[in-house]
């Protein structure tokens, strides 16, 4: 099973929304060192529908072509195989449209009334927290923890944000580098799980066995 549930109400949730495109061993590396340091009773990866920064980039020629949800969501499930008190949540997918972070805090705000909810993102991303849908609301409904990323040690949030930075080296991996480095050799290799790697063969993602 993909993860696991406390078997108790969750007290501290960590979220972690993303495009997992792929997911990679960077991301364990920081859901584990999370879920530790800040002593998340759960640690939930939220798999974004529509990554609208992203996708409105694809649509005018810029970056890349985002892989279907469905795709992305099994291999987000595959990537946390055996790992307690993580889950994979495809609520953004299941809501449709374009994923914004205010409606699933807002949401994990009514399934969970009373749970401190920590809002787990990359120092590459933080200092962009301004240009979200309703910062305001993001703010409010959850303590911001900055996830600091090889190249981008220095990234914080604007001005006003009470953040948190979560200590720690993780791995210097991104997705897209990675989209690139299986494009080019045909393969995917030990920067993601077993699992991850069987269904992107068995895909064809990212030029791979083509």
């Amino acid at each position: 099973m993909p993860g696991s549930e406390p078997t108790v109400a969750p007290r501290r949730i960590g979220l972690l929304g993303g495009t997992f495109d792929p997911p990679h061993l960077g991301h364990a590396a920081a859901v584990l060192e999370a879920r530790r340091s800040l002593a998340l009773d759960l640690v939930v990866l939220v798999v974004a529908n529509d990554p609208w920064q992203k996708t409105a980039d694809a649509r005018i020629g810029n970056g890349d072509v985002v892989s279907p949800a469905e795709v992305r969501l099994a291999m987000t499930r595959a990537a946390v195989v055996g790992m307690d008190g993580v889950h994979v949540d495809d609520l953004e997918i299941r809501r449709g449209g374009p994923s914004h972070t205010a409606e699933t805090l807002a949401q994990y705000t009514y399934v969970h009334p009373g749970a401190e909810l920590f809002l787990l993102l990359g120092s590459d991303i933080a200092p962009d927290l301004d240009t979200w849908v309703r910062p305001d609301e993001v703010r409010r409904r959850a303590t911001i923890v900055v996830m600091q990323r090889p190249g981008f040690e220095e990234g914080r949030p604007p001005i006003g944000w009470e953040h948190q930075v979560l200590d720690g080296s993780f791995p210097d991996l991104a997705s897209n580098h990675l989209r690139d480095r299986f494009a080019a050799t045909g393969q995917p290799d030990g920067a993601v799980s077993a699992g991850v790697a069987e269904i992107i063969r068995a895909h064809g993602l990212y030029g791979v066995g083509r």
